[in-house]
């Protein structure tokens, strides 16, 4: 026996993967230079980028420092501080740990990492300070109606506005986590943001917009080659809370009655699934699934499925008391398509926020809680020699809801009737950062030489048009920013350094016809390597 268990465990070690990953949102860009890479034909055609964060070793093993012992290999993970200032109201999203504030705010991380035969330890927490300033918010002076539809958009999901009344501090995990790495599978417990979908600037389920929250993990570190294909896939189990925080009140006091409904203290449970397929026959072609359905821990019941009802069936005719469960269930189908011999990809994503009843109903109203986005990339060779190109990216994202609205409201993404706490952890959304209801459309020139990358960009950002046609009856009160970003990445040795200088022109701030106002985001980040 004690043979047995001597030769199992040296088996489980020669199959073991080292198990450091990128944090989502890099400020080296690594991840996209990865993406680009593959388009340029020097990359692994087998992995999606629509499953993140990635493992760093399949992407670049030299950016960590190692210290050998006999059994512990250990890492020193670089140390990054990000400075930020908005100059007018919080603008920004993707940012992790970052809190929507105006004027200055800083997130600090670094960290080590360490692996034991097939177990290894990430920590990398992270620290955010944030001077939190007092900003314009939605206006007492407009109607009753309006005001009662405003209240009713706070009610229903935990985006507080502003992000509390004091300065922010706080130190959390961050990028930590715990994980026994078997041959191209992991599991283990996480803090880490996750990116589930092939998006580059939103996510209809899972982005870097909000904190990471506790979860635990199993995943993929690599695609999984069968006869017909390879497969990517990751299942988690987690922890959701709440912000704790609440608009002012007199948000909710409207010709003195009080509008608020009192929010649960309960955090709340999700499971979620993605899995992506990469045909055998169909070179760079990814297709998949992502799935997430969350419930308030005093709600849930002790069986398998109320752990795991993402094997539930997606038709509410299959599902045995469905309603009384009070769950929340956001869904969406995904492709990549990447064409190396054109240095093209094209991609995109669709969900619905709620379950459809039958086959018929979604062939009926397939567009009935929909939300999507679609997008591209483009390589251009400017300098085969030094590997230098031109990347074009655009990217649209739409949550606004569709016509059906007419005839079957289905709630703005985001939001709950039953969770009243919504699609979010600690106050901000987990999908895409344009937030319910919102559309964006983004257009992206970058130029990418080794240790070097500056670009800009143009986006055009309407803000929640779900509360827009429910408030107003008028055409051309549309709060709407039109975006002009500029930024640069450099490595200097053991030091990259990345800066954003980012113009919002806003247009009826605050739904405010000709209520017109500039934003200035100012972000400098630093990355060394000890």
């Amino acid at each position: 026996m004690k043979i047995q268990f001597t030769l199992a465990i040296t088996i489980l070690t020669a199959l073991s993967l080292k198990a450091q990953s990128i944090p989502v949102g890099s400020i080296d860009l690594i991840e996209q230079r990865s993406r680009n890479e593959q388009l340029l034909g020097n990359g692994n055609p087998l992995i999606s980028y629509t499953l993140r964060p990635l493992a760093l070793e399949i992407v670049d093993s030299t950016q960590t420092y190692d210290i050998h012992s006999k059994k512990v290999t250990t890492k020193i993970l670089p140390i990054t501080l990000t400075q930020q200032y908005n100059t007018f109201a919080p603008y920004g999203w993707n940012d992790g740990s970052m809190i929507p504030a105006k004027g200055y705010q800083t997130l600090l991380t670094a960290g080590l990492y360490a692996q034991y035969g097939i177990l290894s330890v990430q920590l990398k927490p992270e620290y955010v300070y944030a001077a939190n300033p007092d900003f314009d918010i939605f206006p007492l002076t407009e109607s009753s109606s309006v005001r009662q539809i405003n209240a009713y958009y706070l009610n229903y999901t935990d985006l507080p506005t502003p992000y509390g009344d004091n300065s922010y501090s706080k130190l959390n995990w961050g990028q930590s986590n715990i994980k026994l790495n078997i041959n191209k599978f992991s599991v283990g417990i996480s803090t880490e943001n996750l990116w589930w979908g092939p998006g580059n600037r939103n996510s209809l389920i899972m982005s870097n917009n909000a904190t990471g929250f506790l979860h635990f993990t199993l995943n993929t570190r690599q695609p999984v080659e069968t006869f017909i294909g390879s497969f990517e896939g990751q299942i988690i189990s987690g922890k959701l809370e709440g912000s704790g925080l609440r608009s002012p009140k007199s948000q909710f006091i409207i010709d003195g009655v009080d509008y608020e409904i009192p929010k649960s203290n309960d955090w709340r449970y999700i499971n979620g699934l993605s899995i992506n397929y990469h045909p055998k026959w169909i070179p760079g072609l990814f297709v998949g699934l992502n799935r997430t359905i969350q419930v308030y821990r005093d709600d849930m019941g002790n069986s398998f499925s109320d752990y795991m009802p993402i094997f539930d069936p997606f038709q509410k005719k299959n599902l045995t008391n469905e309603d009384p469960k009070n769950r929340d269930q956001l869904a969406a189908l995904f492709f990549r398509w990447a064409m190396k011999e054109s240095k093209f990809e094209f991609y995109g994503e669709t969900g619905w926020n709620d379950h459809s009843s039958t086959l018929w109903d979604l062939s009926e109203s397939p567009e009935h809680s929909r939300a999507y986005l679609f997008g591209f990339n483009k390589l251009f060779i400017l300098n085969k020699t030094k590997n230098k190109y031109l990347k074009v990216n655009f990217e649209t994202t739409h949550l606004e809801q569709s016509a059906d609205r007419i005839v079957r409201p289905a709630g703005a993404w985001y939001l709950h009737g039953i969770i009243k706490h919504g699609y979010t952890n600690k106050g901000e959304v987990l999908g895409a950062g344009i937030g319910p209801g919102s559309n964006s459309q983004t257009l992206d020139f970058s130029v990418w030489e080794k240790d070097k990358v500056w670009g800009i960009q143009v986006e055009r950002y309407a803000h929640n048009m779900d509360f827009y046609y429910d408030a107003y009856t008028y055409y051309n009160h549309k709060w709407v920013d039109l975006k002009l970003n500029t930024y640069a990445y450099r490595k200097f040795g053991n030091l990259g350094v990345q800066a954003n200088l980012n113009l919002s022109e806003i247009r009826n701030y605050q739904w405010l016809l000709d209520n017109n106002k500039i934003n200035l985001q100012f972000q400098l980040s630093l990355q060394y390597q000890l």
